[in-house]
């Protein structure tokens, strides 16, 4: 993970299993966590900026070899995807 906020301390093991997340969707909900703001309450309630960001950095994972695509479909619990649309291209 090459971008500073991606390299924070590794969720513990299982939280991602526990709340049926993808381990990327956690690993950012990590990096943004704060005082303020614990990975909890992120994770049951994203803010807009919260959930534009935690897009953001799934995007830098999967840019950077992190974590595959897939099918472009990331689980944040049992309810919720985040999907990531194909790039377009300019030709």
């Amino acid at each position: 993970m090459n971008n500073r906020i991606c390299s924070c301390i590794p969720p513990p093991v299982g939280w991602s299993v526990n709340r049926q997340t993808h381990p990327a969707i956690t690993q950012a909900i990590f990096a943004l966590s704060n005082n303020e703001r614990t990975p909890e309450a992120i994770w049951e309630a994203p803010t807009p900026e919260e959930w534009r960001k935690i897009s953001e950095l799934v995007v830098e994972y999967v840019i950077d070899g992190d974590f595959a695509v897939d099918n472009g479909k990331f689980a944040w619990g049992p309810f919720e995807t985040l999907r990531l649309l194909p790039a377009r291209r300019n030709d």
